[in-house]
């Protein structure tokens, strides 16, 4: 019997690879905060290399008409885009109007990216962190995209909740010095903002995916065309199946 139902083993190792990537700069940001080695070291060696790596592998995913791989993360650009956007628009309300939060996490990357902690930013140092800020997003929706496929908008939330509870136990919070969940700097309103921001990116993201015709099915029937129990019965069919 053949390992692979509807995936060849190329574009199977070719998602791996894409996944670890994907996964490299969110985990760079907490090893840095945790003093091992800096964020502009990491990302000449870790992030930049791993982001030309999910580029190149997309590429190549056209070319070798590796639909499922290829569609993931078309759709993972355009989704985590604007799902980024939808966070922002609610972590800046809870940051400029509320001061739920200590700073901004955008810039923060960038003075980090920019070996610029103790000169402040620039607009270098701010291209990078947005720019990582947006990677990061389209990172996170890759992974939900290729890993679980097209399910309800609501799998998406509790996967961004994962996301945002992780960040908030992460050594970035020692690093911007409020501790875990917020609690020495604004025990509910930093909690509440970093939760209601990435409600908006999971429902944008959830959102756009359940609906896209670019978007597969979970990737356990895809390789062993195993239906996932009770999972199978939420996912969502938008229109034919492009598979």
């Amino acid at each position: 019997m053949h390992l692979f139902n509807r995936m060849s083993p190329g574009e199977a190792l070719a998602s791996v690879l894409a996944l670890l990537a994907a996964a490299v700069s969110p985990l760079a940001f907490s090893v840095s905060a945790s003093g091992i080695v800096s964020m502009h070291r990491l990302g000449v060696m870790a992030i930049l290399p791993a982001l030309l790596l999910w580029v190149g592998i997309a590429i190549l995913a056209v070319f070798m008409s590796w639909q499922r791989l290829a569609r993931s993360a078309l759709l993972a650009i355009f989704a985590g885009i604007l799902a980024t956007a939808a966070l922002e628009v609610v972590r800046i309300i809870g940051f400029r109007v509320f001061g739920a939060m200590p700073g901004s996490m955008p810039m923060l990357m960038g003075v980090q990216l920019a070996d610029r902690f103790m000169d402040g930013p620039n607009l270098w140092s701010n291209l990078l962190g947005w720019g990582d800020h947006a990677w990061n997003g389209i990172g996170f929706a890759f992974v939900y995209i290729v890993i679980l496929g097209r399910m309800r908008w609501w799998v998406a939330v509790l996967y961004a909740w994962l996301i945002a509870t992780t960040f908030m136990l992460s050594p970035v919070m020692n690093l911007l010095g409020v501790g875990a969940f917020g609690y020495a700097f604004a025990p509910i309103k930093f909690p509440l903002t970093v939760y209601l921001a990435h409600t908006a990116f999971g429902a944008t993201l959830g959102g756009l995916v359940q609906w896209s015709r670019l978007a597969p099915r979970h990737i356990a029937w895809d390789l062993f065309g195993v239906r996932l129990g009770s999972v199978e019965h939420i996912a969502v069919s938008a229109g034919p199946n492009p598979d």
